[in-house]
């Protein structure tokens, strides 16, 4: 059934690509999971905890796990928002831990827990969202909690490979790639694996919409990567070029890196000092730009995201699959 108008969820338009109406209707349901599940006896834990649950976000990988699930014969309404809410919560962990090793100021366009009341608190509301997620799930399916647990210690690895590489202006392509595998896509292919699994869908889907999805969190990290030098502040809730200040140089930057001339000669001298201004930054990102870094990252995402869609192939026409295709194409023309 097709949606009846474009709807607006978190920060993205689900109208541009969501055409199947039950899983925007389990979309609309999912705050109200995900509330219930933060909630605490202990105020200041439940008001940490549910800080970043409550400004909303992307819900990508929520959506992957709907349209995943309606690829095959049927599974329950409550298992599939329980589920859901448990991946979104894997992932709202990892930003507290994300914001805490990365000394973020701001997170989706407010200050984050750890510049509002210290890394403590954000480090245990990040540790109980993770908790209650493991729990929620334990409680629908074994396989998905099992499947959960890899992408979590994937995730891990990649988070203690990204902190071994700040500052490296030597950093190589290819570990760049196994990390955006682990911080991102390892969550992405969860939640597509997750919904075909708890659906019912023969191994080959759940095989095949499992690749699609890793391929599409390639493909939103290196864009991802790209609008931290190029979106807007009033888009990103941060200043452009943010990660760099902080040693951690995404695609755009790697390729800007690995190129010869005067702009490549002028970044490495800019990325050599203790801490940029907001000047300095601005200049970085300019020298990332004229050294084919955005074009560079833009046309591989363009490539993940082609791949994703040829995982497509083998399964059933029909509005989950249309939505799925079209999601890959939003994910590397969104504006942040």
């Amino acid at each position: 059934m097709a949606s009846r108008g474009p709807r607006a969820l978190g920060n993205i338009e689900i109208g541009r690509w969501l055409t199947h109406e039950p899983a925007a209707g389990l979309l609309a349901d999912l705050d109200t999971v995900l509330t219930e599940a933060v909630r605490s006896d202990d105020p200041d834990l439940a008001r940490a905890a549910a800080h970043l649950v409550g400004r909303g976000g992307k819900r990508v990988r929520p959506a992957l796990l709907f349209l995943a699930a309606a690829c095959g014969p049927g599974a329950a309404r409550k298992d599939l928002l329980r589920v859901a809410a448990a991946v979104e919560l894997l992932h709202v962990a990892s930003l507290y831990h994300d914001d805490v090793m990365d000394r973020a100021e701001t997170r989706r366009g407010s200050p984050t827990v750890n510049a509002l009341r210290g890394d403590a608190e954000a480090v245990t509301a990040g540790t109980f969202a993770f908790a209650r997620a493991i729990r929620m799930l334990a409680e629908v399916d074994e396989v998905v909690t099992a499947w959960a647990s890899q992408s979590m210690l994937a995730l891990a690895l990649g988070q203690m490979q990204e902190a071994e590489n700040t500052y490296n202006l030597d950093h190589r392509l290819d570990s760049y790639a196994q990390i955006a595998g682990r911080k991102t896509a390892a969550l992405f292919e969860l939640s597509c694996r997750a919904g075909a699994h708890l659906a019912g869908a023969p191994p080959p889907a759940v095989d095949a919409l499992g690749h699609y999805g890793r391929a599409l969190g390639l493909a939103f990290q290196a864009i991802d990567d790209t609008l931290d030098v190029v979106a807007p502040r009033s888009a990103l809730g941060k200043q452009p070029g943010t990660d760099l200040r902080e040693g951690v140089y995404g695609l755009p930057v790697l390729i800007a890196l690995h190129q010869s001339g005067p702009d490549t000669d002028r970044l490495r001298e800019l990325l050599r000092r203790d801490d940029l201004t907001a000047a300095e930054q601005e200049e970085a990102c300019a020298a990332i730009i004229a050294s084919g870094g955005i074009s560079g990252a833009s046309a591989i995402a363009q490539d993940y995201a082609h791949q994703a869609v040829t995982h497509l192939a083998g399964l059933p026409a029909g509005d989950p699959k249309d939505s799925l295709a079209r999601l890959a194409r939003y994910v590397v023309m969104r504006p942040y």
